[in-house]
């Protein structure tokens, strides 16, 4: 009897350990191409995703931003502005507009966007560091990753749905040896409605 009940104690607390260890990877949009505005990675094996911040008229409160930039260039911006730990990203993406559908490099970023930042594709974001107790800024480096753009239907300066994946490899601007990386990277935009879509 005593063997009873030490099995099944061992089997309700096996059973409440898997319950709770949820797939990072299992909490990513599906890769779709037709404009649900979702977006998601992983960061260092992390679930990162927009979030919108506290509800105010203040569009800068929104977790997902989109940006045509110089004419020709196409930028997301990511915020998780509801984690205790928030964090950011910018997703550059040089000549989309003129090249469209396909595979973009990513290379160096200098922490700048649209005018002020480089000439070429690349990502930067700010992150909770657990080694220094802060924030620290990560920045794409030259060949770092890529941005593969797999569904654009867009009409410049006025709509588009944009959908692509990406995988890239951050490294601390002040710590070389300290990276991130991101990993199934998706995204799917359309900039009509993404204007009255919440992220929570």
């Amino acid at each position: 009897m005593k063997t009873i009940y030490i099995l099944l104690i061992a089997l309700l607390v096996t059973t409440c350990d898997s319950d709770d260890t949820v797939d990072p990877a299992s909490l990513l949009p599906p890769i779709t191409m037709t404009g649900e505005n979702t977006f998601g990675c992983l960061i260092d094996g992390k679930f990162f995703r927009p979030r919108d911040g506290r509800s105010t008229i203040n569009s800068d409160n929104r977790g997902l931003r989109v940006v045509q930039t110089e004419t020709d260039n196409w930028e997301i911006h990511v915020f998780d502005r509801k984690s205790e730990r928030t964090g950011s990203l910018y997703i550059h993406i040089e000549d989309f507009f003129v090249n469209s559908i396909g595979i973009y490099q990513i290379n160096a970023a200098n922490g700048l966007r649209g005018i002020d930042g480089p000439n070429n594709s690349y990502i930067y974001g700010r992150f909770w560091n657990p080694k220094t107790e802060n924030y620290s800024n990560y920045h794409s480096f030259i060949d770092s990753g890529f941005i593969d753009i797999l569904a654009d239907n867009h009409n410049p300066g006025s709509y588009y749905i944009i959908s692509g994946t990406f995988n890239a490899h951050l490294v601390n601007i002040d710590n070389a040896a300290d990276s991130l990386y991101i990993s199934k990277g998706r995204f799917d935009i359309d900039s009509i409605s993404l204007q009255f879509t919440s992220f929570d």
